[in-house]
């Protein structure tokens, strides 16, 4: 089987877009590690709603752009609409898969990439996640939530 990292995000109702993915991904794939989910400030023009992003780890036997369709139509499921100009537009989810151009100097992904797998080495560099976090200078727009936020919530 082959591991891969993936990221995730959402800053539109993530307290149950956050949780449906993971579900839709278990159905799919062996979830391997997965770290806390973190509340970060949007980057670009993509409105005032804060974003929850979180890392994980799958393994599956597809390659990797068999993947990316995979986790794609996962986006679909969950009501994401993906446009010429949507690269900062708010989305109910975002999963990608790691490494991807410029994920060193992002703090929404290497935050959580760090708490997961702090000792990993990024392939490029070969420093590894945790090094690379404390590198970064915009920590304090991550903030850690309560890992029992990633449970999807029974309606009452």
């Amino acid at each position: 089987m082959k591991s891969y990292l993936l990221s995730l995000g959402s800053n539109i109702d993530p307290q149950k877009n956050i949780p449906l993915c993971l579900e839709a991904l278990k159905k799919q794939f062996e979830l391997a590690r997965i770290s806390s989910p973190y509340e970060t400030d949007p980057v670009g023009p993509a409105g005032s709603l804060k974003f929850w992003n979180l890392c994980l780890e799958i393994k599956t036997e597809l390659e990797a752009p068999e993947l990316v369709e995979s986790l794609r139509r996962i986006e679909t499921s969950l009501g994401r609409k993906r446009t010429t100009r949507d690269k900062f537009a708010p989305r109910t989810i975002d999963i990608d898969l790691l490494p991807q151009p410029g994920y060193r100097e992002m703090a929404f992904i290497m935050i959580p990439l760090a708490e997961m797998a702090s000792a990993a080495k990024d392939p490029e560099t070969d420093l590894s996640f945790g090094e690379l976090a404390r590198r970064l200078e915009n920590l304090a727009s991550v903030r850690r939530l309560p890992r029992s936020l990633l449970e999807l919530q029974k309606a009452r």
